[in-house]
């Protein structure tokens, strides 16, 4: 059986000798571990997810093939599992003081109030980006390509001290700061990623993303600018006196039209600012492809809106398809109101609660990784051969705040 797939997987590297990188999996094994995942998890209240986790990222690594051969996904569910415990152990102190301490603002007054809130948030933003970087170091270190890791270096702290900053600086220029915020992540991250002894190196600039980001930032102030003017020329949108804009309902109650252009107006902004968000991205993806190199080793990438737009759009019909599917089983059933009708509600809840990771999986991030692999063309590959094993240490436990967090999608 195993022979049989890697002689598929050599004739259909060999009808697409342009292509360096390939991704290849069995839907039907992918699907099979979904299902179980989802029902240990269920049935250990969560305590499974470690393993859920271990078990789809080795079934995903193992889809990447470079030159023929494999990643491996070293990573053990133990580790993430005692990343957890330690995480939760110095977290949770630290949520219960900063509740104390919001509760005791609430007491002073409005005032102070606000103030906790936006450093509680701050908080828990810099934090955010902290587990990030953890995050992406463990899964590189457990990473490895012809038995050579790779390896993320750095500091976690310096680097969600320098996101925050640049977020701030992003919020109060409105979004024009937004190019420096990413020059920052890409070029942290990236110069700090070695595979074995030799490492990553990347020339992208602020200025490069700032030629990628200006019309979206542009397109998206003027849209919001417009919809806050038409709004408060209608006295759709009133101030209050602690200066929070608030929608003034009446309005919609005495213009039946009013309601109408909103909804449809609030639709074609959604679409416009979505559409423009998968162009920008895909924009700064083959950027960033294009600009990093490894050794003698350069990259590019073909990616086009079009093949994300059309993952995202199957999506949504997906997602558009099932939401009223349910939403009409659920009306029937309350109608009959007996207790079989219960009993099979209840089935189809757990039923939904299996079938979202299974869509989100099979139609959402497979789909992109083969995108992304397609993509990307490799010239001199055989420099990652000359790359020889690290001594460096790799951490011994995983990801333990991004999972505390919620921070990573698997």
């Amino acid at each position: 059986m195993v022979s049989t797939v890697e002689h598929e997987l050599v004739r259909e590297g060999s009808e697409h000798e342009n292509s360096e990188i390939l991704f290849s999996i069995s839907r039907k094994q992918l699907l099979i571990r979904l299902i179980k995942n989802k029902i240990f998890s269920f049935l250990t209240l969560g305590i499974y997810r470690f393993w859920a986790k271990t078990h789809i990222r080795r079934i995903l690594w193992h889809g990447v093939i470079i030159k023929h051969d494999r990643l491996e996904y070293l990573g053990r569910a133990k580790e993430l599992f005692i990343g957890f415990l330690i995480a939760m152990i110095i977290l949770m102190p630290i949520m219960l003081a900063a509740g104390l301490i919001t509760d005791l603002l609430a007491v002073a007054g409005p005032d102070p109030l606000i103030v906790g809130q936006v450093l509680n948030f701050v908080f828990l933003y810099f934090f955010w980006q902290f587990a990030r970087y953890r995050l992406w170091r463990y899964r590189l270190s457990r990473t490895s390509w012809r038995g050579i890791r790779f390896f993320l270096t750095g500091s976690g702290f310096n680097y969600a001290l320098y996101v925050l900053l640049w977020t701030i600086a992003t919020i109060a220029t409105l979004g024009w700061a937004y190019p420096w915020l990413q020059a920052f992540r890409l070029n942290y991250q990236l110069k700090n990623t070695q595979f074995g002894d030799t490492w990553f190196t990347y020339q992208g600039t602020a200025k490069g993303l700032f030629r990628i980001y200006w019309p979206a930032i542009l397109v998206t102030q003027a849209i919001l600018g417009l919809s806050g003017y038409y709004l408060y020329s209608v006295e759709a949108l009133e101030v209050t006196a602690e200066a929070t804009p608030i929608l003034n309902e009446e309005i919609f109650a005495s213009d039946q039209y009013a309601g109408w252009i909103l909804g449809i107006g609030g639709l074609v902004v959604f679409l416009t600012l979505s559409v423009l968000s998968f162009a920008v991205r895909v924009w700064e993806f083959r950027y960033l492809v294009e600009k990093t190199s490894f050794a003698t080793a350069r990259f590019s990438s073909s990616l086009t809106i079009q093949s994300i737009l059309s993952i995202f759009l199957l999506l949504l019909a997906l997602a558009f398809v099932g939401y009223f599917g349910f939403a009409a089983v659920i009306y029937y059933l309350l109608i009959l109101a007996s207790d079989a009708g219960i009993i099979i509600l209840m089935i189809g809840f757990f039923a939904a609660y299996i079938a979202y990771d299974i869509v989100k999986m099979l139609f959402l991030i497979v789909p992109l990784v083969e995108a992304v692999c397609k993509s990307i063309e490799i010239s001199n590959i055989d420099a990652f051969e000359h790359a020889a094993a690290s001594a460096r240490k790799s951490p011994k436990y995983g990801e333990g705040f991004a999972d505390a967090l919620d921070v990573g999608a698997f």
